[in-house]
């Protein structure tokens, strides 16, 4: 008599999110967006799901969004593109940029070098809520540092390594400052 073994997984720690964090996610393709929405208002209240890059500008400016998940292949405006003006717009902003499509050299760069996480296509529920999870963790991180240095452009430049953490001290002025900017960078780059 042979006995089927079936593999028992460890239970998920419960996640709990801030119920009152907008989630903006911007594809394509529907069946994906009917997804998101169904999925992830299970753990949040404010899911907005879009179709374009030019109705997540539009939504940016009318709610306080907390993270933007984007598909990198859309038309018109691509998901490196609308990264770009959401930094421009609100830097303390995190872009995640999810995708199953075959990426260019440059769109592989942005997202390694530019985007603060990407997350490949197919993915699985639990590596969906750790992306959202790092996301989450960034902005209230983004939020932080640029309240303390009160600084837009030296706040984008900060983080795309234009300047360093001991020059941002030095440009706001603040005592510690350059510690607590460089813990913040190295949790963004985990």
């Amino acid at each position: 008599m042979a006995f089927k073994t079936t593999r028992i997984s460890k239970p998920q720690p419960h996640r709990v999110y801030d119920r009152t964090s907008y989630v903006l996610v911007v594809d394509d393709d529907d069946t994906l967006l009917k997804f998101f929405k169904i999925h992830l208002n299970k753990s949040f209240s404010r899911v907005i799901v879009v179709d374009s890059a030019k109705d997540a500008m539009t939504q940016l400016k009318e709610k306080e969004i907390d993270l933007v998940l984007t598909d990198i292949t859309m038309p018109k405006m691509d998901g490196i593109e609308l990264m770009a003006k959401v930094r421009r717009f609100d830097p303390t902003i995190p872009v995640l940029i999810i995708s199953g499509a075959i990426l260019d050299q440059e769109q592989t760069e942005a997202c390694m070098n530019e985007a603060d996480g990407y997350l490949r296509k197919p993915f699985s529920f639990e590596d969906l809520h750790d992306f959202i999870d790092r996301g989450m963790k960034l902005r209230e991180a983004f939020k932080e540092m640029a309240e303390i240095m009160r600084d837009r452009k030296n706040f984008r430049a900060l983080l795309r390594g234009k300047i360093s953490p001991r020059r941002a001290a030095k440009l706001s002025k603040g005592k510690d400052l350059e510690e607590k900017l460089n813990s913040h960078l190295s949790a963004r780059a985990v």
